[in-house]
């Protein structure tokens, strides 16, 4: 007689650990589903605050905050953005209006950068553009500021 191909008495089959331990399921279920809804905040928080870093007015608002003299000296060099940025960007074509909140670090200090600006045709103008230093002072950016004196 030949030897059938399976065996006649089948080993049991082995129960998960899930279905050994029922009592189980909830709780790594909840938890499950905090993890998702946290991955998708962090998510969404990182595409909004990546939509505000590659605006034109963020850039603009850092680079003025950059050339100033006064932060240069408060904060340090180089001027470094946080990585949460907050605020509204409203954009529609040529037209918006900006108004954010940008907290700086610098070797020396901290910092935040308040801008407010409204774009028109294409071009955007602030109409408050100032960075309150963590000692206190409050510098603006939009004071016209007399040319460096100069040793000759």
């Amino acid at each position: 007689m030949p030897t059938p191909p399976y065996p006649l008495r089948p080993e049991p089959m082995r129960k998960r650990w899930l279905e050994q331990h029922p009592r189980w399921k909830i709780p790594l279920g909840c938890l499950t589903l905090l993890f998702l809804i946290a991955l998708f905040g962090l998510t969404l928080i990182a595409i909004i605050t990546a939509s505000f870093r590659s605006s034109d007015v963020y850039k603009q608002a850092m680079a003025k905050a950059a050339e100033n003299q006064r932060v240069r000296d408060l904060v340090g060099e180089p001027i470094r953005a946080a990585w949460l940025v907050s605020g509204e960007l409203n954009v529609n074509g040529s037209s918006g209006n900006a108004n954010l909140t940008i907290p700086i670090s610098g070797p020396r200090g901290k910092g935040v950068i308040r801008a407010v600006a409204q774009k028109g045709e294409g071009v955007w103008r602030f109409t408050y553009l100032q960075v309150k230093v963590e000692a206190g002072e409050s510098i603006d950016l939009l004071s016209v500021q007399p040319p460096a004196e100069r040793d000759f």
